[in-house]
């Protein structure tokens, strides 16, 4: 444990302007772990609040520090909690953003789709079930097919207002199905992923279009769909999707939303997204190469 004597001998410090001794205290209490924002808290109480500031910048910056080391491990060894990584990214943008409120709220809809499902049932019977349960009983509706609402895309609040853009909502899609032992998995593609039905050999049957209510739709309209896209993308660059790669998705589709908002506050969120992208390390999944050519007949 941290000696409060040594925390108190240095308080003071944290009102000088100097540069360079803010970025030796922040090493310091950063090597201190995150027992030192505790302890950081508690002092703070105890303080005139006119002499909170430095305290408050403190452990604002802390915070965030100890959000990154956290996400950063998580993208080096995920351990297939999808929803923690989702969390932790969101925690960088939104303080206010409870990891066991979403888990609460996650198993809370996966014990309503279990009771409703059965031994008997086949698997495409388990996914028309399932996506009646998630749309209609659940509520979970599409907005924003264009990204130009950030929030829309935050986690934390699609979960809770069931709504939210199709990359937000084809993440709890997915997560519900999962957790719900519904065949059905993300593939990921260079612009983006969709969910799809798989069969017990893990081949795809069908995909699904969550912005019409788990629409399915097999091989043949995928190509009409990347068709009509005029974009350059592959069949055959479809792939499974791994944790990191949905949360890369997730974290690439925030950083587009907030490049399309004017203002300081989304510019910040922006720059904030973006160093997140930077700890996962690989190419952009969602840049695709749009023909010109075509576009233009």
């Amino acid at each position: 444990m941290l000696n409060d004597q040594d925390i108190q001998s240095i308080i003071t410090l944290l009102e000088d302007p100097d540069e360079e001794v803010q970025s030796s205290l922040f090493d310091w209490f950063h090597a201190r772990g995150e027992e030192a924002v505790f302890q950081l808290e508690s002092i703070g109480k105890n303080t005139r609040e006119r002499d909170r500031g430095g305290i408050a910048r403190m452990i604002e910056l802390l915070r965030a520090r100890f959000n990154y080391d956290s996400l950063q491990k998580w993208v080096e060894n995920p351990h297939d909690n999808l929803l923690r990584g989702l969390y932790l990214i969101q925690k960088v943008i939104s303080p206010d953003a409870d990891y066991d409120r979403m888990d609460t709220q996650l198993t809370d809809m996966v014990s309503s789709v279990c009771v409703e499902l059965s031994d008997d049932q086949t698997d495409m019977e388990r996914v028309k079930v399932f996506n009646h349960l998630f749309f209609h009983r659940l509520g979970f509706k599409a907005v924003d097919p264009m990204f130009e609402q950030p929030q829309k895309t935050f986690i934390h609040l699609a979960l809770s207002e069931r709504e939210g853009s199709p990359i937000a909502l084809g993440i709890i899609y997915l997560l519900v199905a999962f957790h719900s032992g519904v065949p059905i998995r993300g593939r990921v593609f260079k612009g983006g992923f969709l969910p799809a039905v798989i069969d017990r050999s893990g081949e795809v049957i069908f995909y699904v279009n969550v912005y019409r209510n788990g629409q399915l739709f097999d091989h043949t309209q995928l190509s009409s769909f990347v068709k009509d896209m005029n974009a350059n993308i592959p069949e055959d660059s479809f792939r499974e999707a791994t944790v990191t790669d949905l949360a890369k998705v997730y974290a690439e589709t925030l950083y587009y939303s907030f490049t399309v908002k004017e203002g300081e506050a989304s510019r910040k969120a922006a720059v904030d997204v973006r160093n997140v992208l930077g700890l996962f390390g690989s190419p952009d999944l969602l840049t695709i190469e749009i023909d010109e050519d075509e576009d233009e007949e």
